[in-house]
């Protein structure tokens, strides 16, 4: 039975040698992941047990075998569980989901409730007495009474196409796939274009930024 030790310092194990073999083909663990076996105290690098080598190859050009002891313990690699990565995430992932679908709904309902909003716009500025001067005014009425332009079906699509992003991004963050769109979709809630509430998104983003930048959690994506 052997034990490792990973990149956040913790050993983990005892597990079998079948398992070692597992987790480097798995790219959790490479030749100068620390380890210890019973019955033999030290930790050395996985290189320097014989029963490895054929799973971790030759070493790259250049580097011979390390001293006792490997590289420092940061330069060892080993995954966590991705069930704890994908548990972590699976909160804040829901909530984008939530914010991708009411942007959209958000986008939709806007382009058809242009008027109302605006006329509701103009009559709050009249019942708070904001300084309102005839042109400003004009322009408001103007775009309340207009119909769908152009540029209003435009607005609209490029909001429905990032909340679409920040949706696939959820969906792909909860599964633990594509990493840089799930970053993507972390950046795009904070933007006002993409999130249907700013003040809301920039803190769901800073969140996401935060646990998808953790070593134990990037490294769990496929």
């Amino acid at each position: 039975m052997y034990r490792v030790q990973g990149a956040d310092q913790k050993e983990y194990g005892p597990i079998s040698a079948e398992q070692v073999h597992q987790w480097i083909q798995e790219n959790r663990l490479n030749r100068f992941s620390l380890a210890e076996r019973d019955g033999d105290p030290g930790w050395k690098p996985l290189e320097q047990f014989p029963e490895f080598a054929g799973a971790l190859g030759p070493p790259p050009s250049g580097l011979g075998p390390t001293a006792t002891g490997g590289l420092p313990a940061r330069d060892a690699v080993l995954v966590p569980d991705p069930q704890a990565a994908g548990r972590t995430l699976k909160a804040p992932a829901i909530t984008l989901i939530f914010f991708a679908i009411a942007g959209m709904v958000f986008a939709v309902s806007g382009l058809f409730l242009k008027g109302f909003f605006m006329g509701t716009w103009i009559q709050l500025i009249e019942q708070m007495n904001l300084p309102l001067d005839d042109n400003a005014r004009a322009q408001l009425q103007a775009a309340a009474t207009a119909g769908i332009g152009i540029f209003d079906v435009v607005q609209v699509l490029v909001g429905i196409g990032l909340n679409v992003v920040m949706l696939i991004g959820a969906l792909k963050m909860m599964k633990l796939e594509s990493w840089g769109l799930a970053f993507a979709a972390a950046i795009l809630v904070m933007l006002p274009c993409g999130s249907c509430c700013c003040c809301l998104g920039i803190p769901l983003g800073v969140w996401l930024i935060v646990l998808l930048n953790k070593p134990e959690i990037k490294t769990a994506f496929r």
